[in-house]
């Protein structure tokens, strides 16, 4: 049986399985206890994080009645949505930053990102566009009907990524 020396293996190989961490988060104040985690484990490991907010559009329902302006009506609530949008992206990408900041000076990098999209699916795509070799997700820890008609991000993203998935109860 051939087997490779130890310093024969990429550093990478010798120092840990993981380069690039992936935590997403919906909400700063109550992702405490994955932040924490993960900054732990990237300390050990010499793992980089990226920090993920998904914005989730407004798409409004807009019912014409004689209360409502026709087209012009329906074009500038879908302004104010976008713009609401826009303004909602940013603050999430300042309090990102600001987490990532602190991480960074605790000696992990870190980077920050925000994004509009489906959290599912942005979540996909930045596991594969970052190159992550871990996602550590917090939960509501939703159980029974309020589960099964809210859904679990955290369920879809375990099943289509390609990565280990550590989920972090945030109760």
């Amino acid at each position: 049986v051939f087997r490779k020396k130890r310093s024969d293996l990429p550093l990478r190989s010798r120092s840990c399985m993981y380069g690039k961490i992936l935590v997403p988060v919906d909400d700063i104040e109550s992702a405490g206890l994955a932040l924490t985690n993960a900054k732990d484990l990237a300390k050990a490991t010499g793992a980089s994080l990226v920090l993920l907010h998904v914005v989730t559009p407004d798409h409004p329902l807009v019912i014409s009645d004689e209360h409502v302006a026709g087209v012009h009506a329906a074009a500038a609530v879908v302004e104010q949505a976008q713009q609401d949008e826009s303004v909602h992206l940013a603050n999430q990408q300042s309090k990102l930053q600001a987490a990532a900041d602190e991480i960074s000076a605790e000696g992990v990098s870190a980077s920050a990102e925000a994004v509009l999209g489906n959290a599912h699916d942005e979540i996909v795509r930045a596991v594969k566009d970052s190159g992550a070799d871990l996602v550590i997700l917090s939960t509501h820890g939703r159980r029974g009907v309020s589960r099964a008609l809210l859904g679990s991000v955290a369920d879809e993203v375990v099943h289509d990524v390609d990565v280990p998935v550590m989920l972090v109860n945030r109760s």
